[in-house]
Protein backbone atom coordinates (compact mmCIF):
# COMPACT_ATOMS: atom_id res chain seq x y z
CA UNK A 1 0.00 0.00 0.00
CA UNK A 2 1.50 3.22 -1.16
CA UNK A 3 -1.12 5.29 0.16
CA UNK A 4 0.04 7.49 3.88
CA UNK A 5 -3.49 7.55 5.39
CA UNK A 6 -4.05 7.42 9.05
CA UNK A 7 -7.34 5.35 9.81
CA UNK A 8 -7.67 5.60 13.02
CA UNK A 9 -5.98 7.79 15.94
CA UNK A 10 -6.97 7.89 19.56
CA UNK A 11 -5.81 8.23 22.65
CA UNK A 12 -7.18 6.15 26.36
CA UNK A 13 -9.24 7.75 28.65
CA UNK A 14 -8.44 9.43 31.61
CA UNK A 15 -10.59 6.68 33.48
CA UNK A 16 -7.94 4.55 33.50
CA UNK A 17 -6.01 6.82 36.53
CA UNK A 18 -9.59 6.59 38.61
CA UNK A 19 -7.53 4.91 41.37
CA UNK A 20 -5.63 7.49 41.36
CA UNK A 21 -8.65 10.08 42.06
CA UNK A 22 -10.36 8.32 44.47
CA UNK A 23 -7.02 7.93 46.60
CA UNK A 24 -6.85 11.54 46.20
CA UNK A 25 -10.09 11.65 47.71
CA UNK A 26 -9.50 9.63 50.48
CA UNK A 27 -6.46 12.24 51.52
CA UNK A 28 -8.83 15.26 51.63
CA UNK A 29 -9.21 15.01 54.90
CA UNK A 30 -5.99 15.32 55.95
CA UNK A 31 -5.78 18.47 54.63
CA UNK A 32 -8.27 19.77 57.22
CA UNK A 33 -7.00 18.35 60.24
CA UNK A 34 -5.63 20.93 62.89
CA UNK A 35 -1.83 21.27 63.79
CA UNK A 36 -3.23 21.28 67.21
CA UNK A 37 -4.48 17.60 67.25
CA UNK A 38 -1.45 16.39 65.74
CA UNK A 39 0.71 18.54 68.02
CA UNK A 40 -0.97 16.91 71.06
CA UNK A 41 0.15 13.31 70.32
CA UNK A 42 3.80 14.43 69.76
CA UNK A 43 6.49 13.78 72.45
CA UNK A 44 7.92 17.30 72.24
CA UNK A 45 10.61 17.51 74.40
CA UNK A 46 12.30 14.02 71.93
CA UNK A 47 11.41 16.70 68.95
CA UNK A 48 13.91 19.32 68.19
CA UNK A 49 12.01 22.61 67.26
CA UNK A 50 12.21 23.39 63.70
CA UNK A 51 10.67 19.56 62.85
CA UNK A 52 7.85 19.67 65.02
CA UNK A 53 6.93 22.32 62.48
CA UNK A 54 6.89 19.80 59.88
CA UNK A 55 5.53 17.24 61.50
CA UNK A 56 2.24 19.12 62.14
CA UNK A 57 2.38 19.98 58.44
CA UNK A 58 3.22 15.80 57.79
CA UNK A 59 -0.94 15.47 56.49
CA UNK A 60 -0.53 17.91 53.98
CA UNK A 61 2.95 17.41 52.57
CA UNK A 62 1.28 13.61 52.05
CA UNK A 63 -1.72 15.40 50.36
CA UNK A 64 0.65 17.10 48.33
CA UNK A 65 2.56 14.03 47.47
CA UNK A 66 -0.18 12.12 46.34
CA UNK A 67 -1.70 15.13 44.56
CA UNK A 68 1.63 15.00 42.80
CA UNK A 69 1.17 11.62 41.80
CA UNK A 70 -2.28 11.97 40.28
CA UNK A 71 -0.66 14.98 37.85
CA UNK A 72 2.14 12.53 36.89
CA UNK A 73 -0.65 10.01 35.68
CA UNK A 74 -2.57 12.23 34.37
CA UNK A 75 0.11 13.80 32.11
CA UNK A 76 1.45 9.64 31.79
CA UNK A 77 -1.95 8.77 30.01
CA UNK A 78 -2.80 12.10 28.25
CA UNK A 79 1.04 11.31 26.04
CA UNK A 80 -0.20 7.88 25.05
CA UNK A 81 -1.25 7.81 21.39
CA UNK A 82 -2.47 4.88 19.24
CA UNK A 83 -2.45 5.20 15.58
CA UNK A 84 -3.57 2.70 12.68
CA UNK A 85 -2.63 3.24 9.59
CA UNK A 86 -2.81 0.65 6.10
CA UNK A 87 1.08 -0.93 7.14
CA UNK A 88 1.47 -1.09 11.08
CA UNK A 89 -0.27 -0.19 14.12
CA UNK A 90 1.74 2.66 15.96
CA UNK A 91 2.68 2.95 19.85
CA UNK A 92 3.67 6.31 21.50
CA UNK A 93 4.30 6.43 25.25
CA UNK A 94 6.83 9.02 27.51
CA UNK A 95 6.55 12.11 29.03
CA UNK A 96 10.08 13.24 28.58
CA UNK A 97 11.51 10.30 26.77
CA UNK A 98 8.60 9.33 23.65
CA UNK A 99 9.24 5.82 22.79
CA UNK A 100 7.77 4.40 19.34
CA UNK A 101 6.95 1.13 18.99
CA UNK A 102 5.28 -0.21 15.85
CA UNK A 103 3.47 -3.45 14.96
CA UNK A 104 3.18 -4.95 11.35
CA UNK A 105 -0.40 -5.23 10.57
CA UNK A 106 0.40 -8.83 9.21
CA UNK A 107 1.97 -9.73 12.68
CA UNK A 108 -1.41 -9.68 14.08
CA UNK A 109 -3.28 -13.09 15.19
CA UNK A 110 -6.30 -12.49 16.95
CA UNK A 111 -8.05 -9.99 18.98
CA UNK A 112 -10.19 -9.67 22.27
CA UNK A 113 -12.20 -6.82 23.13
CA UNK A 114 -12.80 -6.66 26.81
CA UNK A 115 -15.17 -4.13 28.30
CA UNK A 116 -15.61 -3.85 32.46
CA UNK A 117 -18.52 -2.68 33.29
CA UNK A 118 -16.79 0.67 34.75
CA UNK A 119 -15.82 1.28 31.11
CA UNK A 120 -19.19 0.25 29.33
CA UNK A 121 -20.81 3.22 30.91
CA UNK A 122 -18.82 5.68 29.43
CA UNK A 123 -19.02 3.83 25.61
CA UNK A 124 -15.11 2.56 26.36
CA UNK A 125 -13.31 -0.86 26.13
CA UNK A 126 -9.98 -2.50 25.57
CA UNK A 127 -8.57 -3.80 22.23
CA UNK A 128 -5.89 -6.73 23.70
CA UNK A 129 -4.26 -8.07 20.24
CA UNK A 130 -2.01 -10.97 20.26
CA UNK A 131 0.78 -10.78 17.47
CA UNK A 132 3.48 -12.92 16.38
CA UNK A 133 6.00 -10.28 16.90
CA UNK A 134 8.86 -10.81 18.84
CA UNK A 135 9.12 -7.70 21.85
CA UNK A 136 5.13 -7.53 21.43
CA UNK A 137 3.22 -10.96 21.77
CA UNK A 138 0.42 -8.91 23.53
CA UNK A 139 -0.45 -5.68 23.34
CA UNK A 140 -3.60 -3.64 24.73
CA UNK A 141 -4.93 -0.65 23.67
CA UNK A 142 -6.56 0.85 27.06
CA UNK A 143 -9.91 2.23 27.39
CA UNK A 144 -10.31 3.73 23.96
CA UNK A 145 -13.81 4.93 22.47
CA UNK A 146 -15.81 2.51 20.19
CA UNK A 147 -13.44 -0.59 20.63
CA UNK A 148 -15.57 -2.71 18.14
CA UNK A 149 -15.70 0.05 15.61
CA UNK A 150 -11.73 -0.28 16.23
CA UNK A 151 -11.53 -3.56 16.00
CA UNK A 152 -13.37 -4.09 13.06
CA UNK A 153 -11.29 -1.57 11.04
CA UNK A 154 -8.05 -3.24 12.42
CA UNK A 155 -9.32 -6.54 11.34
CA UNK A 156 -10.08 -5.58 7.47
CA UNK A 157 -6.81 -3.91 7.26
CA UNK A 158 -4.69 -7.09 8.59
CA UNK A 159 -6.41 -9.18 6.27
CA UNK A 160 -5.85 -6.66 3.43
CA UNK A 161 -1.79 -6.47 4.36
CA UNK A 162 -1.69 -10.01 4.62
CA UNK A 163 -3.17 -10.50 0.80
CA UNK A 164 -0.90 -7.78 -0.27
CA UNK A 165 2.28 -9.38 1.29
CA UNK A 166 1.37 -13.03 0.66
CA UNK A 167 1.36 -13.72 4.33
CA UNK A 168 -0.95 -16.62 5.26
CA UNK A 169 -0.72 -18.58 9.42
CA UNK A 170 -0.81 -22.37 9.44
CA UNK A 171 -1.46 -24.00 12.33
Amino acid sequence: MIENTTYIKCRPSQLVNLGHFLIVLLFIPLVFIPGGTISEFLPTELILGNLEIHLIRLPLYLFMAVLLKLGYHILKTRCICYEINPEELQYTSGILHRKHEYIELFRVKDFQVDRPLIYRFFGLGNLVIYTSDKTTPVFRLEAIRKPEEVYTVLRGLVELNRKEKHVYEID
